[in-house]
């Protein structure tokens, strides 16, 4: 009996003690739950984005791509990696916006060189040899520390009506001491009117510019300048372009003014004109191509002729016959998976004799003489590692321009008359990448090329006040070399 007392003593001291502990428990949770719920209260009354807004998200992703673009500004530097800003709306909000945020710097150490020669031969009207000059002249030695940079911005917008969206890329080139000016790359605003139709503007490259090749494939941070391009120039237009699946096209109005006149003066000319270009486009996996086109219409005013300066200072005028300009060209591409690739290019056109910088795609020498120009061109590239790229190129392209019969001043019918200009330029560049990282490139990079043109002139009757008589002709043969090599570092973001 005694022992049963005590058992039963215990048992109750021991239930005592659990009924404590459990209480004590409950009353820790029970404070923990208080301070959980303070802590919410106070986030939710603490606004972390704008009034009106969700959410504020900050991540790094694929840089924003505009729709109907069709790779006409060609920019291989831009990383394909791009700080993206989102904001997500409320229900009663407008609607959100999206901001890839991009952008790089670059510096090379450069060499150019090069050498020409001038040869100018005269025949009397028997045919015989009168004479023969040959200059000839070593460029010097050119060092340069060049760099570069550049910020694009992408802003897209989800409205009842469709996508709308602009892209913004702004570059400042430098080579030495000095502040660079900046300029606008690209300047377009476009709205998606539909999933595969899109309306856009501003000022990009031209629909007309073959995205292949020599020129258009090629990483050339600092080579890419021999005569070889098929790019009509960057200029202000309105663009309607379709798009489904890997098939695209496109057509736009483009304005045909052109500021840098005659031998890059700074003059305007060629104003109030306008062009239209179009392209179709196949974007496969394994191949891949493009046909494109171009046609600037000219100002007569701005094309009607010149002067030529002839033996003994006689000045002699002619005219261009420079009645528009216009391209026709088409690309091919070929992937090997992840190994290798070729690129293709080919094109015709005809029009006045222009250049356009490869790197800011301005047109800045545009001279009142028709040329007729024809050209190919490849670029292989293969994939040696992971983080190594290589790539060659080689390139040729014809111009020529048409006869001219010239009169000398105050002369009633022709006195000279030209055989026009043959002009063939051959390129070749390879370049050599290490890109451990998307935020980094060392380059090697090296090209050569050369340019040779020629023309002649016969007199169609004696020459008053000089000794040239009918039957007489000088001919110029001139030849350039030119050969560039550069170790250029990306830092990119």
């Amino acid at each position: 009996m005694k022992t049963m007392k005590m058992a039963l003593m215990a048992g109750a001291a021991i239930a005592v003690s659990a009924a404590a502990a459990h209480a004590d428990d409950l009353s820790d949770m029970k404070a923990q739950l208080e301070a959980l719920n303070a802590r919410v209260a106070s986030m939710e009354t603490a606004p972390s984005v704008p009034a009106g807004y969700q959410l504020l998200a900050v991540s790094k992703g694929e840089a924003l791509q505009v729709p109907g673009m069709m790779d006409s500004d060609r920019d291989r530097v831009t990383s394909e990696r791009a700080t993206i800003i989102s904001v997500m709306p409320t229900a009663d909000a407008p609607a959100g916006t999206t901001i890839s945020w991009s952008g790089y710097v670059n510096a090379a150490v450069v060499y150019n060189g090069g050498d020409n020669q001038w040869t100018v031969k005269t025949r009397d009207v028997t045919g015989e040899f009168g004479s023969k000059f040959t200059l000839s002249s070593d460029t010097n030695d050119d060092w340069d520390v060049k760099a570069r940079g550049q910020l694009r911005v992408v802003a897209t917008t989800d409205t009842a009506v469709g996508e709308v969206g602009v892209e913004l890329k702004m570059r400042g080139d430098f080579a030495g001491n000095g502040v660079a000016d900046m300029y606008m790359k690209v300047a377009w605003g476009y709205w998606a009117m539909t999933p595969e139709l899109t309306f856009g503007g501003g000022y990009a490259g031209s629909l007309g510019n073959i995205g292949y090749g020599y020129d258009g494939a090629c990483s050339c941070y600092y080579t890419d300048n021999a005569d070889v391009g098929f790019n009509p120039g960057d200029t202000t237009q309105l663009r309607l372009s379709y798009a489904s699946g890997p098939f695209s096209m496109g057509i736009a109005l483009e304005d045909s003014g052109i500021y840098g006149g005659y031998v890059g003066d700074g003059s305007s000319s060629n104003g109030n004109q306008l062009g239209v270009a179009g392209e179709i486009k196949y974007s496969g996996d394994m191949f891949s191509g493009e046909i494109s086109a171009v046609y600037r219409t000219v100002d007569g005013d701005d094309y009607t002729g010149g002067s030529v300066l002839l033996a003994d200072a006689v000045t002699a005028g002619f005219n261009s016959d420079v009645d528009g300009l216009w391209q026709v060209g088409a690309g091919l591409g070929f992937n090997l998976g992840d190994v290798a690739s070729l690129s293709l290019a080919a094109a015709i056109g005809s029009g006045p004799f222009t250049e356009v910088n490869n790197y800011s795609g301005e047109i800045t020498t545009s001279l009142p003489v028709k040329n007729d120009w024809w050209g190919i061109s490849g670029l292989a590239s293969a994939n040696l590692s992971d983080a190594v790229h290589a790539e060659v190129g080689l390139g040729y392209k014809q111009r020529q321009t048409d006869g001219q019969s010239w009169a000398l001043d105050g002369a009633d019918a022709a006195s000279l008359k030209s055989s026009g200009i043959d002009y063939t330029t051959w390129a070749v560049l390879g370049g050599i990448y290490y890109t451990p990282v998307d935020q980094l490139t060392i380059g090697l990079e090296g090209e050569w090329y050369t340019a040779n043109y020629s023309t002649s002139t016969k007199a169609l009757e004696d020459i008053d006040g000089t000794d040239v008589v009918e039957g007489d002709k000088i001919s110029l043969d001139y030849e350039e070399d030119n050969w560039s090599v550069d170790l250029v570092s990306v830092w990119r973001f």
